[in-house]
């Protein structure tokens, strides 16, 4: 959150800045929202929310970046470590929290005197991940005490999409997403020392935001 609140210091001082930048003419920021979904490991909806912005190196093509906050269940971590919770109780699901840092390339194609236009782009991320421990009632009697060391991850990113202008300079978009992440999750139970790991994954989904062209 504090790594949101300080990108949304840095939009709020560029606009400030508008003139300046309005007559260079490359440059845009806006803010977002985030959708993916994996197939449960380690979750199954991963929602979001950002800030992102584009400089524009040509008419056609331009780099991306942008920082995004998630928020999202790790789906019962017991059964990473080869355990099996209590079935007379709800399932123990802890909400992890990934702040990601990301860049990408974009081609745009232009539609002449139009006011929408379609883009594509790809690019990588960093995603520095906390985990809360997990905690609850095993089957047959005990209980246990998940750690989760989730690291950082790597993330390959492939996006394709529409800009729509509403008038001036604001802006609508819209886009799909494919986010390959390269993940290294080591889980310990303290009471059984049961170790587990969740590997590589691939999330689907898509993003939309309005933003600002200065």
């Amino acid at each position: 959150m504090k790594t949101i609140c300080l990108a949304g210091a840095v939009v709020l001082a560029l606009t400030l800045q508008s003139p300046a930048l309005a007559q260079d003419g490359g440059f845009d920021l806006g803010a977002r929202g985030i959708i993916t979904a994996s197939d449960g490991e380690p979750a199954n909806d991963i929602p979001g929310y950002g800030v992102f912005g584009h400089w524009r190196l040509s008419e056609r093509w331009s780099l991306g970046f942008a920082v995004d906050q998630t928020e999202y269940d790790f789906e019962e971590p017991a059964l990473f470590v080869g355990l099996r919770q209590d079935p007379d109780v709800d399932p123990v699901d802890v909400l992890a929290e990934a702040t990601t840092f990301s860049a990408w390339v974009e081609r745009t194609y232009p539609r002449p005197g139009g006011r929408m236009d379609w883009f594509w782009g790809a690019g990588l991320g960093f995603a520095s991940i906390d985990v809360p421990d997990a905690i609850g009632p095993l089957a047959g009697g005990g209980t246990f005490d998940i750690g989760t060391d989730a690291g950082s991850e790597s993330i390959v990113s492939v996006l394709g999409g529409l800009h729509r202008r509403l008038g001036g300079r604001w802006f609508f978009e819209f886009a799909l997403r494919a986010d390959q992440h390269f993940a290294d999750w080591k889980l310990t139970d303290r009471v059984s020392g049961a170790k587990g790991a969740v590997d590589d994954y691939l999330a689907l989904g898509g993003h939309f935001g309005i933003g600002f062209r200065f």
